[in-house]
């Protein structure tokens, strides 16, 4: 699995050298090719040994370049042994930490070894005075932040996209505690912290005399090199006060809206992380090559192989899903898959709400196994056939995929796989960028019945409980369900999934009290009692073909069209999430996480099920 990860962020800052992006004086790549042709793949194979033995080395790895770096250069300084006459950085306060970072991976090389970003000598001096000095505080403001980073030759740009490197690893109570019970010097709490993940936070660090205990810094994906750092930081859930610094400068906070995008933030990682690398160089005959610990270069590469191994697995779902699994047996699935759905979408503004509510429908009966696209056969229903599905369309869709699929790679794609895409890619056509990863290694499932969707599919009259079960019993959880209830901001709904509501509420003369008044006579003239079966009403009555957060401010003016919908204000953990989710970063950050959750919910994978040829029918 290692073996089979891309170099990511190597290649990106090769790249950037061959387009002639060169800082640093003599820093050049492949310095050492003659001298040391074997050093990566020395390097690569001691990164994968560890990074599989250890997930948490690559924020480890990645703290420990950034605090050399900002510390008389990339001089490998921070690795240099106190003396009897001289305290050295790794003994600093803000490095003590460091001393269970990963030192015995670097020991492993015991001879010089050069690669990446190559050129670097070894500095002479290390002094934990100057690590205190230079080494930016958890507790800064942007001030301080931008000051910090201007010392070195930074901009506000590298400060944000660096900052980006707490989407991995901890941080210990004592470095966030007082936002938690002292901010002020009152007894207070930080009003900027989301109050909700300051309750969470609580309960982890009970005290401000608390200094042992540690904490994600990203509580969504704390092993994954991701963007999900900038996501939670929209959310006011960033861990320090130099995290929620970011979003008290205008120009910080468009930058961190721009790297909500994964493809924004991994490309200037690598250009903001080069930079970094380049800070005080010593080059030429300056410093010296130390041969009882391994010189800069290679925390270097540990920094970025070990991040970037981090960063491929975290784009792995559990049960064998992954990133680009059709690159070897079918590279040109997913391409083809996302055209024939853009210029579906293009030509049928609906598709989108339709294909997003298959996936979902699909993946609560049996897991994301393409068993709603079975026909019945004979005495056997499936599960299309059913009350709650024969409102689904957009079959047609996934058989024109699946039939110019078979004509290149006959036997490959899944029918599951197909699904999934094809509802990401409906919904994002309005972004013209796809609005979160599908991984992929889905297999198809041979069995559709009808009896198992009354247990499974939420209902449009559920209550709040029922709605949290059904959730649970999937995996996911309140989040999830608020979140993933936003796709009601697009599509319609039949006059008899709501009309309760209208006429006779639970025995009454009236309609529900909770539906706002003038809503629900609007929808009595949409739906007069007694109602046309085939009438529908827009989910979203503001911006029905628009994918955006409308549907979280409909429902905080009890317009939400379903009971379902309403119960999502009776709890107070439910109702607190759909006021954060009024904010569209918000909503999309978030919304990008539960499809990847809910895409993953009891896939078949390896040799389970099959391919089916046919998406209707199971092979013979």
């Amino acid at each position: 699995m290692m073996k089979s990860s891309l170099i990511f962020l190597l290649i990106s800052i090769a790249l950037a050298y061959e387009v002639g992006v060169c800082h640093g004086g003599e820093l050049r790549k492949d310095f050492y090719k003659d001298t040391c042709p074997q050093a990566e793949d020395i390097v690569r194979s001691i990164i994968w040994q560890n990074v599989a033995n250890n997930a948490t080395l690559p924020a480890k790895f990645l703290r420990m370049h950034f605090h050399d770096c900002f510390v008389r250069g990339c001089d490998a300084s921070i690795l240099l042994d106190s003396t009897p006459n001289n305290t050295a950085e790794k003994a600093a306060i803000p490095n003590l930490s460091l001393g269970v970072l990963g030192f015995d991976v670097i020991d492993e090389f015991k001879f010089p070894i050069w690669e990446v970003l190559t050129g670097r000598r070894d500095g002479l001096i290390s002094r934990a005075s100057e690590a205190l000095s230079n080494i930016p505080s958890p507790f800064f403001n942007f001030t301080l932040l931008k000051q910090s980073f201007a010392n070195k030759s930074l901009t506000v740009h590298d400060l944000v996209v660096l900052s980006g490197g707490h989407t991995i690893g901890v941080g210990h109570c004592n470095l966030f505690s007082n936002r938690l019970y002292n901010f002020t010097g009152k007894g207070d709490e930080d009003p900027s912290l989301n109050s909700t993940y300051a309750s969470f936070l609580k309960t982890q660090c009970r005290s401000l005399a608390d200094n042992t205990t540690t904490v994600p810094m990203d509580p969504l994906t704390p092993l994954s090199f991701d963007n999900n750092y900038f996501k939670i930081l929209v959310l006011n859930e960033g861990l320090f006060q130099s995290d929620a610094a970011l979003l008290t400068d205008k120009d910080s906070s468009n930058i961190v809206d721009e790297l909500l995008d994964p493809d924004n933030f991994f490309n200037e990682f690598a250009q903001s992380i080069m930079r970094m690398g380049s800070i005080g160089v010593l080059t030429g005959s300056a410093g010296e090559i130390r041969k009882n610990y391994a010189i800069l270069i290679i925390l270097s590469l540990l920094v970025f192989g070990a991040v970037t191994v981090c960063s491929a697995d975290g784009l792995r779902a559990t049960s064998g899903l992954r990133q680009n699994f059709y690159r070897t047996s079918c590279p040109q699935a997913e391409l083809l898959a996302s055209r024939i759905t853009r210029n579906r979408a293009q030509s049928n503004s609906a598709l989108s709400a339709k294909l997003l509510r298959m996936h979902f429908h699909d993946c609560f009966v049996r897991g994301c196994d393409a068993s709603i696209l079975l026909d019945s056969v004979g005495d056997t229903q499936t599960e299309k056939d059913t009350i709650p599905n024969q409102s689904l369309s957009g079959y047609d869709v996934i058989d024109e995929i699946k039939t110019e699929l078979e004509k290149v790679c006959p036997g490959v794609v899944s029918c599951a796989d197909i699904l999934a895409l094809a509802a990401r890619d409906a919904v994002s056509f309005q972004f013209n960028r796809p609005l979160w990863v599908v991984l992929t290694g889905r297999r198809d499932g041979n069995v559709s019945l009808a009896s198992d969707i009354d247990a499974n599919i939420p209902s449009p009259f559920s209550d709040f409980n029922t709605l949290l079960q059904l959730f649970s019993n999937k995996g996911l959880d309140v989040h999830d369900l608020v979140v993933l209830s936003g796709g009601h901001t697009i599509g319609v709904a039949h006059c008899a999934t709501f009309s309760k509501r209208l006429y006779n509420f639970n025995g009454t003369d009236g309609s529900d009290p909770s539906l706002d008044p003038k809503y629900a006579e609007f929808l009595k003239t949409q739906c007069p009692n007694p109602f046309d079966p085939a009438t529908t009403v827009e989910m979203d009555p503001q911006s029905l073909l628009k994918f955006d957060t409308s549907y979280f401010n409909i429902l905080l003016q009890n317009k939400g069209l379903f009971q379902s919908d309403a119960a999502l204000l009776q709890n107070e953990q439910s109702a607190r999430i759909v006021r954060q989710l009024t904010i569209p970063n918000a909503f999309f950050a978030k919304f990008a996480i539960a499809m990847k959750k809910m895409g993953a919910i009891e896939v078949l994978t390896g040799d389970a099920g099959q391919i089916r040829k046919n998406c209707h029918v199971v092979n013979p």
